[in-house]
């Protein structure tokens, strides 16, 4: 996070259906992602930032996470018109015997919530991490079409939704093959590292590639990962060692 807001990871302006970041429902709604990896004070405040927004405005709040997410969430927002949801519970209720979220179940647990929600307050925005639960559990294609469901009740309730993903962008397993079907769902990436690793990453890069970084050093921390994981693997390590070193420094 950059200290003052919520920034895009790449530039593209492509839809949704077109694939890409960056891509707005056929409304002008968002649906954001964070690779939080275990820093839950940064997801706190992203959020909290994002829900606030709503609820100063008038709308609501919708929360479907973890019982200490939840706890957390709440103390920030204090509203009445904040609702807050298990994210294993409602997981629960959106299976069908495909193993699959099916999209009736789906609509008849959160889309009921949502437009009750629209409804009641003109608006609202929510916060969910059910994806994240199906992620951590290896379930990557229930995960994606979790997702779907989600831009596809966007898009008929109208309403903008953060997801958190337990990922570490730092690790081995943030590379584009695996993280490319969130990339496609969402519209934006919500920083998931401090402003000065930017710069630190900037600094590592040319110490250990100079010239051959191929542009790398003009792209946001998240992007400069997963490009490096791709096109020059034999140094991510080297380099994200040295960036971590100089960010602490």
């Amino acid at each position: 996070m950059t200290g003052k807001g919520i920034t895009d990871l790449t530039p593209s302006a492509k839809r949704r259906r077109m694939g890409g970041v960056n891509a707005k429902s056929e409304a002008g709604h968002e649906h954001l992602v964070q690779f939080y990896g275990g820093d839950d004070a940064r997801l706190g405040r992203n959020v909290g930032r994002f829900l606030n927004e709503s609820l100063r405005n008038g709308g609501g709040a919708l929360i479907i996470a973890s019982s200490a997410r939840r706890e957390s969430i709440g103390r920030e927002l204090a509203s009445e018109r904040a609702v807050f949801l298990d994210d294993k519970e409602m997981l629960a209720t959106l299976f069908g015997s495909d193993g699959r979220p099916d999209p009736a179940l789906f609509d008849a647990s959160v889309g009921a919530v949502a437009r009750d929600l629209s409804e009641k307050y003109g608006g609202f925005r929510a916060y969910g991490e059910m994806v994240g639960v199906l992620w951590s559990q290896k379930s990557f294609s229930a995960a994606i079409a979790l997702e779907s469901l989600w831009n596809a009740l966007i898009d008929s309730a109208g309403f903008d939704l953060f997801c958190g993903y337990p990922i570490d962008v730092l690790s081995e397993d943030f590379q584009l093959a695996c993280v490319h079907p969130l990339l496609d769902s969402h519209t934006r990436v919500v920083p998931a590292v401090a402003h000065n690793f930017d710069i630190a990453m900037r600094r590592a890069i040319d110490e250990v590639v100079g010239n051959r970084s191929d542009g790398l050093c003009s792209l946001r921390a998240e992007q400069m990962i997963l490009r490096l994981r791709s096109t020059l693997p034999r140094y991510a390590d080297d380099i994200l060692a040295k960036a971590q070193e100089y960010a602490q420094a």
